[in-house]
């Protein structure tokens, strides 16, 4: 038989209770009491009061001090720059007015200026220059020239029968005649060569750049084409030639302007006196006396 102190009796096991699930409230939910948790009873908006959502919301989103100062600066620079921007933008605005307002009153007076240039040295029907400004304009040229021994033809020109075209088709006409003439004389000048209107139907060309055969070539081309076109003018000018008197200065006459005019004047006189519509050539020596019988200068 066996001994009983072989058999050791066994401490008795405490075990826990089972943990059963938490029981379902009746809408569904468990109870958070039935979880072991301390809930928080909910406000409802009905039971919310403002101070509470107001601790709430200042809790909930505090924003640091030095954040809300950088803000406060960003916002003020902000402003600053908008108000000098616009402002600058006026001030250019208003700049720009003005310029153009100068702009304005700059061309009006460039504009009249040039106007009172135009009425102080050129002939108001024909444009070209009235006799003060060629002979100031002659006399510069002979000047410059006469450093380089260079040559300065002079032709004086007048329209033949030109009373008579005033007298029987009118001054209309005749003013017309007085264009046609200087159109066609523009044409076969350079740039660097004068035009002027010495008074009345007499005119004024002086040229450079010719020895005395290119310039009588010139003189005679002007005098050819002025004829062809009065008689293609409507109404026709058949009346219309020139006279032409042409003379030189250079090294072996002297630069003289009002003793190139005399010699150019005498053989304008001369080609009058042959029978008009012609072009004579002045000698270089200067005339004995006065053809027209009365000094005539520029």
């Amino acid at each position: 038989m066996p001994s009983i102190d072989r058999f050791m009796v066994a401490p008795p096991q405490q075990t826990e209770p089972p943990v059963s699930s938490p029981a379902p409230t009746p809408n569904g939910h468990t109870s958070a009491r039935t979880l072991g948790v301390i809930a928080v009873p909910a406000q409802s908006p009905a039971t919310a009061t403002p101070a509470n959502l107001s601790a709430a919301h200042s809790t909930a989103n505090r924003t640091p001090a030095w954040l809300l100062l950088a803000l406060l600066v960003l916002a003020g620079t902000g402003w600053l720059l908008w108000r000098r921007s616009h402002r600058l933008a006026r001030e250019t605005d208003r700049l720009a007015r003005q310029h153009r307002a100068l702009q304005s009153i700059h061309k009006r007076l460039r504009n009249e200026s040039e106007q009172l240039r135009q009425q102080a040295t050129n002939d108001p029907l024909t444009g070209v220059l009235n006799r003060q400004a060629f002979a100031s304009g002659l006399r510069e040229m002979l000047e410059h020239l006469s450093h380089y021994d260079q040559s300065v033809h002079l032709i004086v020109l007048d329209l033949d029968h030109f009373k008579a075209i005033n007298d029987r088709m009118g001054h209309l006409v005749g003013d017309q005649a007085l264009t046609l003439v200087t159109g066609v004389a523009h044409e076969h000048l350079d740039s660097a060569d004068l035009l002027g209107r010495f008074g009345g139907d007499e005119f004024l060309i002086a040229c450079t750049d010719h020895d005395p055969a290119s310039a009588a070539a010139l003189a005679e081309a002007i005098r050819g084409a002025v004829e062809t076109e009065a008689a293609r003018h409507e109404p026709p000018l058949p009346e219309l030639t020139l006279s032409m008197g042409l003379a030189h200065a250079g090294p072996d006459t002297g630069y003289s302007a009002d003793a190139l005019f005399a010699r150019a004047d005498a053989a304008l006189y001369e080609a009058k006196r042959q029978g008009r519509n012609r072009v004579v050539t002045a000698s270089d020596d200067p005339p004995a006396t006065t053809s027209r019988g009365i000094e005539r200068h520029l």
